[in-house]
């Protein structure tokens, strides 16, 4: 995992690969969290050459835990980036995945995230991760690790259908029976929050049937540990 992504060229100069954190809504309840809905984070534009080459298989790698850990999961996913390090795989992707990722690596982006999240401007270490729920996927709820200082969904799911389940379900708390609130995925919209012990939240399962997979990046901020 070491080494810039082949051909990603100059991102800061890259035409469409702007994300506008500007756009988001903060929502207080139940834990503070920021929305941004279609063709605000990511113009369409954008959104539907990343949907049109959203990588499967070759890329992506099932995985599954029904017991044990923080959260059990069946999930297909794909790290791009990790704390420094890129994977190999970003090489066999799209040169819009490619610019994408090296902007969000390359670019202020994470810092300017957590003061939109309230975390001042701490050291932070990223993690970009592709997720792709099938029919039946889940991850039980949870609230990320200590480590964790926020995490960002950015979903590649347009027309979404309710019924299919896969929302983002969050929680008042560790024991509440329903939901308080749940965000549905849809064409580049996102939800981003600072993980903290209340920040309890899941992916809802998705239901069976024939309809696109729940796609989703994630961008994750770690402590740094320097």
């Amino acid at each position: 995992m070491n080494g810039a992504p082949a051909g990603d060229g100059d991102v800061a100069g890259a035409p469409g690969i702007r994300l506008d954190l500007g756009a988001g809504k903060l929502v207080e309840a139940p834990f503070q969290h920021v929305v941004f809905g279609a063709g605000t984070l990511l113009s369409a534009r954008l959104h539907d050459e990343l949907l049109g080459t959203f990588p499967s298989d070759g890329v992506l790698r099932g995985s599954r835990r029904v017991a044990g850990g923080d959260k059990t999961y069946q999930v297909r996913m794909a790290t791009l980036y990790l704390r420094g390090g890129w994977s190999p795989a970003l090489a066999a992707m799209a040169e819009a995945w490619r610019l994408l990722a090296r902007h969000l690596v390359d670019s202020d982006y994470r810092y300017e995230l957590a003061g939109l999240l309230g975390l001042g401007r701490p050291r932070i270490e990223l993690e970009l991760r592709l997720t792709e729920y099938a029919s039946g996927g889940w991850m039980s709820r949870h609230t990320d690790r200590p480590d964790k200082l926020f995490s960002q969904n950015i979903y590649f799911c347009p027309q979404w259908n309710e019924q299919w389940g896969g929302g983002l379900a969050l929680y008042a708390g560790e024991h509440e029976a329903e939901p308080a609130s749940t965000f549905m995925p849809g064409a580049g919209t996102s939800l981003a929050f600072a993980r903290t012990d209340r920040s309890w939240h899941e992916v809802l399962p998705v239901s069976a049937g024939r309809h696109p997979p729940r796609r989703a990046l994630l961008v994750h901020g770690y402590r740094s540990a320097d």
